[in-house]
C-alpha cells in the first residue's frame, strides 16, 4: 500500500513541476520575405530577422545580410576543377580543387570577419590563392599548396584581412 501511494505521490509532483512555457513571453524577430530584406534601410549592425521565403534566420554584419546556420549541418564538400572566386557561402565550407592545371582561388573584399574555408589540392595543379582589394598574410610569405593532397585553412581576421595556414610553399 505505501509503495503505491509513493508512486501516486511521485506522479502527481512530477506533473505538477513541468509547467507550460507562456508564449507571449517568446523572443520574436522581425518577420520579413527575402524582397523586404533586401529592402531594409540603415539597418544596426548585429540586427537579426527571420525570412520567412527560406525559413532561415539572417543577420547584418555592418555591410550585408548573412544567413545564420540554425540546423548544425556538416560542412559542404564542393569540387572546383577550374579557377575560382570565394563567395560567402562557401564560409565554413571545404573546396576540392581536382584540376591537372594550376588553379587560382581570388579572395575578395567584402567577406565578413570569421570567414573560414578549408581547401585542398586533390589534382596535380597547384592552387594559388590571390588577393583582390584584400591581404593576405602567411608568416613565411607562403601563398601556393605544396603540392597534390596538400590542405589549406583561410581565416578573415580582420576587415578583408586573411591568414593562411597549412601545406604552403613560395
Amino acid at each position: 500500500m505505501n509503495k503505491i501511494i509513493y508512486i501516486l505521490s511521485l506522479g502527481m509532483f512530477c506533473s505538477m513541476a513541468s509547467a507550460q512555457i507562456d508564449g507571449r513571453l517568446l523572443l520574436e524577430l522581425t518577420n520579413v520575405s527575402s524582397d523586404d530584406l533586401t529592402n531594409i534601410t540603415s539597418p544596426s549592425t548585429g540586427s537579426i530577422v527571420y525570412n520567412r521565403t527560406e525559413g532561415t534566420v539572417y543577420q547584418y554584419n555592418g555591410s550585408i545580410w548573412e544567413k545564420i546556420d540554425t540546423t548544425n549541418a556538416l560542412p559542404t564538400v564542393t569540387t572546383k576543377t577550374a579557377s575560382y572566386t570565394l563567395t560567402a557561402e562557401d564560409n565554413g565550407n571545404i573546396l576540392k580543387i581536382d584540376s591537372s592545371t594550376d588553379v587560382k582561388i581570388e579572395v575578395p573584399s567584402g567577406l565578413p570577419i570569421g570567414f573560414n574555408v578549408s581547401v585542398y589540392q586533390v589534382g596535380e595543379g597547384k592552387v594559388y590563392f590571390v588577393e583582390n582589394s584584400t591581404t593576405l598574410k602567411n608568416r613565411l610569405s607562403r601563398f601556393i599548396t605544396a603540392g597534390k593532397d596538400a590542405g589549406v585553412g583561410l581565416v578573415a581576421t580582420g576587415r578583408d584581412i586573411f591568414h593562411l595556414t597549412g601545406d604552403l610553399k613560395k
